[in-house]
């Protein structure tokens, strides 16, 4: 192994969301030449609340970020379950740093994902070229080199290609086609979500407020500069696969039908969803692959083992995710990438196992179909609240005690001037 790259490489990176820019941060520095293209005509604007956790921070303390990442912090005071009255069933108050590791459903590091991607994407964009409004169409894997055809139908070739290109990734596609059947080994957890903002209302709290309803359909607000509304439902998955694949509208139609009666605020927040042009939907697909990379060809991020937005991890293990394999580069040297993706591989892929064995009680638990389990449930949260067992709860649902610690990587850490 070599301390040091033999050579600058041409990296080309698809995706600007967090996985890319973040490993883009890390190779450029190494003193490698950086590309990262991006579908969209610029850095997006949407997305909502989303949380760094245990080792996502500490990836962000490395890149010597995390007091950029404090400057953006959403200010939310905890969970709150309600009745169809909006009457409070639980509170779970958020955690704040704790030394034992215990977790809240509100993390200490709650930021809007636009300003994490800023946040990445300013500390990236003096050593890197971001291309907008072109994707990767085609590759060409070799040994030494990986031929690039661009949605605009040029061609051009790189040292190494990175698809850090979302749950959706087309790099993965492509890579497990080339790969053979059997390397897509994804699940769908059932559960369909929506989200879109809205602007805020009196009524809204610095809080989640999380209302379960029958049918097993569950709505979310939250509150930053705008308010942010969350709505999942487990379904039919052909009758839910096929409302994914139509436009907006009809998206919206199908989401106002399945919550119309639910209860709580849902009239009101279904209003605001058909005037907002921040909507998307996705299903919670965990995305697991028995490929990570080949060749010159590696997955970072979601592309490679999305945890689904039901774990709450999905950041944090794209930030862990580039450090990793940026270490591994660094230290394996540039001839020997082939070792980098496997050391990279060995490293991580046992912990995003761990996280992506989701508890049946997060697939399933706020889900009732009827009145005798919602009854149940709210029993049970209102329980944990009156025994102040709810740092016990929230730490068990979050598995809190994890062991999992990025390596120590030397020649990341003399880049930033950190002791990590």
């Amino acid at each position: 192994m070599s301390s040091e790259p033999l050579r600058s490489l041409n990296v080309l990176i698809s995706g600007a969301g967090i996985a890319g820019p973040a490993t883009a941060f890390w190779l450029s520095r190494l003193g490698h030449k950086c590309t990262i293209v991006e579908r969209f005509p610029g850095i997006r604007e949407n997305g909502l609340q989303i949380d760094v956790r245990k080792e996502g921070v500490e990836a962000m303390r490395r890149m010597g970020l995390l007091d950029e990442v404090k400057k953006h912090v959403v200010d939310e005071l905890g969970t709150k379950f309600v009745d169809s009255k909006g009457r409070c069933v639980a509170l779970f108050p958020k955690i704040e740093e704790d030394k034992h590791g215990k977790q809240g459903f509100t993390s200490e590091y709650e930021i809007m994902r636009h300003d994490l991607v800023k946040v990445l994407v300013d500390a990236s964009k003096d050593n890197v070229t971001y291309r907008f409004n072109l994707s990767v169409s085609e590759f060409d894997n070799r040994e030494d080199s990986v031929v690039v055809t661009f949605s605009d139908g040029t061609v051009e070739t790189y040292d190494m290609l990175i698809g850090a290109d979302g749950h959706g990734s087309r790099i993965r596609k492509m890579l497990q086609k080339s790969e053979g059947e059997g390397t897509d080994q994804s699940v769908n957890m059932g559960v369909y979500m929506c989200f879109f903002k809205t602007p805020p209302t009196p009524n809204m709290e610095k809080m989640t407020n999380f209302y379960i309803a029958t049918q097993q359909r569950v709505l979310a607000t939250r509150l930053h500069s705008e308010g942010q509304v969350y709505m999942s439902v487990r379904g039919p998955p052909d009758e839910l696969e096929s409302v994914l694949t139509k436009d907006v509208g009809t998206q919206k139609q199908y989401f106002e039908k399945v919550f119309r009666d639910a209860g709580w605020r849902a009239e009101e927040l279904i209003e605001a969803m058909h005037k907002t042009d921040d909507f998307y939907a996705t299903s919670t697909h965990v995305i697991r692959s028995s490929v990570w990379s080949k060749n010159r060809v590696v997955l970072v991020g979601d592309a490679g083992y999305s945890p689904t937005p039901l774990t709450g991890t999905g950041t944090s293990l794209a930030l862990i995710g580039a450090t990793i394999l940026a270490g591994e580069v660094a230290r394996h040297g540039t001839d020997d990438l082939p070792g980098a993706f496997a050391a990279y591989e060995r490293t991580l892929r046992p912990y995003v196992d761990i996280v992506q064995d989701i508890p049946r009680s997060v697939t399933h638990g706020p889900f009732c179909e009827g009145k005798a389990k919602l009854r149940f449930v709210q029993l049970l949260l209102c329980t944990m609240t009156k025994l102040r067992l709810d740092k016990l709860f929230q730490s068990f649902i979050l598995r809190s005690n994890d062991p999992f610690r990025i390596p120590q990587y030397p020649e990341l850490d003399k880049l930033i001037g950190s002791q990590a």
